[in-house]
C-alpha cells in the first residue's frame, strides 16, 4: 500500500483553513446563544422561506396600519377637544343671553353682546385649529382655514340685517343668509368636502368627516353671530327688540346643544373604532412576531453544546499548531 503524506506547507494551510472555519462557527454560535435566534435562517428552515416571507409581509402591512391609527386617533382626539370647547362656549353664552333678556336691563344686554362677540371669535378660532399642517374642520382642503374670522363674518351680517326693524327681522335675515348656499357655505366656510374614510384595519374604515359646514356647527355659529350683532349696533335704541334678539339667540344656542352632542357622539364612535382597531392590530403583531420567533429560534441546549464542542476543537487545533511549530530535524530523528 502506498502511503500518502502531506507536506509541511499543506499541513499549515489545512490547519489554517480549519481554524478559520471553527472561528466562524464560534462567532455564529456565540451570537445564537446571545440572541436566541439562528444565524443562518435559510439553512435552519431547509430553504423554505415562504412562511417567514408571509409573516414579514403581514408585519409590514400592520406597521402601516399602526401609523394610520396613531395619527387618526390623535386627529380625532383634537377634533373632540375642539368640539367640546365650542359646546361649552355656546352653552354658557346661551344661559347668559337668556338671563340678560329677562333682566330688563340694557346694560346686561350690552354686556351679553360683548361676551357673544368674544365667544364667536373664540369658536371660529377653535374651528380653525390645525393638527400639524392639517386643518381639523376644513375637510379635504387641509391647508385652508375652515372658516373666516369673526370681524369679516360680522361685517357681512351687519350689511345683511341693515334693514331689519325687529328681532324677528334680524333672525330671519341671518337664517336666510346661513341657509343660502351662496351665503355661509360659499362665503364663510373655506374648507372642502368631508374627508374620505380612513382604513384602520383590513376591511375596516373609520369616518372623520366632521367639518365646519356640518349643520350643528353652522347653526351654532349662526346663533353666536346673531348674538354678537348686539355689539355691532343692531337695533340700536330698541331696548325691547335687543332683549328679544338676545332671547332668540340664547334659545337657539341651547336648543342646538343636542345636535352638538350628536356630532361629538358620532366622532366618539370613530375614536373608539380607531382605538379598538389599533389594539387588534397590536395583538396581531405580537402573535406574528411570536410565530416568527418560533421559526427562527435557536435551541439553547443544542446551541450551547455545539458551542462547547467548537471551542474544544479550536483549542485542539491551537495546541496542534503550537506543537508542529516546535518540530525540528533533531526532534524528528529522535
Amino acid at each position: 500500500m502506498t502511503a500518502v503524506s502531506l507536506g509541511d506547507m499543506a499541513k499549515s494551510f489545512m490547519l489554517r483553513r480549519h481554524t478559520v472555519d471553527l472561528k466562524q462557527n464560534l462567532d455564529r454560535l456565540s451570537n445564537e446563544v446571545a440572541t436566541g435566534r439562528v444565524g443562518d435562517t435559510a439553512a435552519h428552515v431547509s430553504g423554505d422561506l415562504v412562511p417567514i416571507a408571509g409573516i414579514d409581509a403581514s408585519l409590514a402591512r400592520l406597521k402601516g396600519y399602526g401609523a394610520v391609527t396613531s395619527e387618526a386617533g390623535i386627529f380625532a382626539g383634537a377634533m373632540q377637544t375642539a368640539l367640546g370647547t365650542v359646546d361649552t362656549v355656546a352653552s354658557d353664552l346661551g344661559n347668559t343671553l337668556i338671563s340678560a333678556s329677562t333682566g330688563g336691563s340694557e346694560a346686561l344686554v350690552d354686556a351679553a353682546g360683548r361676551d357673544a362677540e368674544q365667544k364667536l371669535k373664540t369658536s371660529l378660532s377653535v374651528l380653525n385649529t390645525r393638527f400639524g399642517d392639517r386643518s381639523l374642520f376644513a375637510g379635504t382642503r387641509t391647508t385652508n382655514a375652515a372658516v373666516i374670522d369673526s370681524d369679516t363674518l360680522l361685517a357681512t351680517l351687519t350689511s345683511v340685517v341693515s334693514g331689519a326693524v325687529s328681532a324677528q327681522d334680524v333672525e330671519t335675515a341671518v337664517n336666510n343668509w346661513f341657509d343660502d348656499p351662496a351665503g355661509y357655505d360659499s362665503m364663510a366656510y373655506l374648507g372642502g368636502d368631508p374627508l374620505a374614510a380612513v382604513q384602520v384595519a383590513p376591511g375596516e374604515d373609520a369616518q372623520l368627516d366632521v367639518t365646519a359646514k356640518d349643520p350643528a356647527l353652522r347653526d351654532t355659529i349662526k346663533a353666536l353671530a346673531m348674538a354678537a350683532l348686539l355689539n355691532r349696533g343692531v337695533l340700536a335704541g330698541e331696548s325691547t327688540g335687543r332683549q328679544d334678539l338676545a332671547r332668540r339667540a340664547g334659545l337657539s344656542l341651547l336648543e342646538n346643544k343636542t345636535d352638538r352632542t350628536n356630532v361629538a357622539a358620532r366622532l366618539g364612535l370613530a375614536e373608539a373604532q380607531i382605538d379598538a382597531a389599533a389594539t387588534r392590530n397590536s395583538n396581531e403583531v405580537s402573535v406574528l412576531q411570536m410565530a416568527r420567533n418560533g421559526i427562527t429560534e435557536a435551541d439553547p441546549y443544542e446551541t450551547a453544546t455545539r458551542l462547547n464542542e467548537t471551542e474544544a476543537q479550536l483549542e485542539k487545533i491551537y495546541a496542534l499548531t503550537a506543537r508542529l511549530s516546535r518540530l525540528s530535524l533533531l526532534d524528528y530523528l529522535r
